[in-house]
């Protein structure tokens, strides 16, 4: 009994199914046909449309949702990015702010007008060179014109090149560290483990290629390698600027003060390009 009921609801199945074709078969050749549509062909074709919206509207439904779904998945995954870059964003202006507050706070205790974090930079072509003068000054192509004032301090990747002199519109002259100048004084320091000894460049020695440091009396903790940088003090170099490293510690010629000699960082006999430092204050006041 339970069998044949089955064969029943089959057979009912399949001859709905079948009136379902027929009925689309019949809506879509009513549709293409131009001819006027009588009342039962009228009839048929809101049947049919009924139907349609009957068997298609879960689907569609279903679709929607699945569509809505996944936007609002993806604006959630979108916000969630946002949100960890605004918080990320509010963290290194945290960290910007502390920062900003023990560079100020170093500057007051050092005693030091401005470090590199005061300027920007502007790059330069060596365009002449003087063999009588060589390490005393080099020509760059950049002048008024570009906003270049004397005594504006000069690099290079490798460390510190020297100050701007004899300003012209469109060239500058560039003092260098390695000048015979005896009045060309550099405060520098040298970073000797935990300790910071500052001390004085008083010259050149043509022949060694070393930079001579006076003005340390207790030379014992320095030692060959140590790093040299400029200390910030006398307001001409930013502190920080890498100078070079501690090649050997010697004696004057009395034998009574030490002399510290550095082996400079940059090869001053091969500068083709340079950078000037401006800084940020003189910008906005231009």
């Amino acid at each position: 009994m339970g069998k044949k009921k089955h064969l029943e609801l089959r057979y009912v199945l399949i001859i709905v199914l079948v009136i379902i074709i027929m009925l689309i078969a019949l809506f879509s050749y009513v549709i293409k046909s131009d001819k006027k549509l009588t009342g039962f062909e009228s009839f048929i074709k809101d049947v049919v449309v009924v139907v349609q919206k009957v068997f298609y509207m879960p689907f569609r439904s279903i679709g929607t949702i699945i569509d809505d779904y996944n936007r609002l998945s993806d604006v959630l995954e979108e916000n969630k990015i946002l949100k960890s870059n605004i918080d990320r964003i509010a963290s290194i202006e945290a960290e910007n702010a502390e920062l900003r507050k023990e560079i100020e706070d170093l500057k007051s205790e050092l005693d030091i007008d401005v470090v590199l974090s005061d300027y920007d930079y502007l790059n330069a072509t060596v365009i002449s060179r003087n063999t009588n003068l060589w390490y005393n000054v080099l020509t760059i192509d950049k002048g008024s014109h570009n906003g270049i004032e004397e005594g504006m301090v000069v690099i290079n990747s490798t460390g510190l090149i020297g100050k701007i002199t004899n300003v012209g519109t469109f060239s500058s002259d560039v003092k260098l560290i390695t000048t015979n100048d005896t009045n060309n004084k550099i405060s520098v320091t040298i970073t000797s483990g935990d300790n910071h000894l500052t001390g004085l460049i008083n010259g050149y020695d043509n022949e060694t290629g070393y930079l001579e440091v006076e003005g340390i009396s207790n030379t014992d903790t320095v030692s060959i390698g140590d790093l040299v940088y400029t200390s910030g003090l006398g307001g001409v170099f930013p502190s920080g600027i890498l100078i070079g490293t501690v090649e050997n510690i010697t004696t004057d010629v009395y034998d009574l003060a030490k002399i510290i000699n550095v082996s400079p960082a940059t090869n001053f006999d091969d500068i083709n390009y340079v950078t000037i430092l401006k800084r940020t204050d003189q910008n906005a006041s231009d």
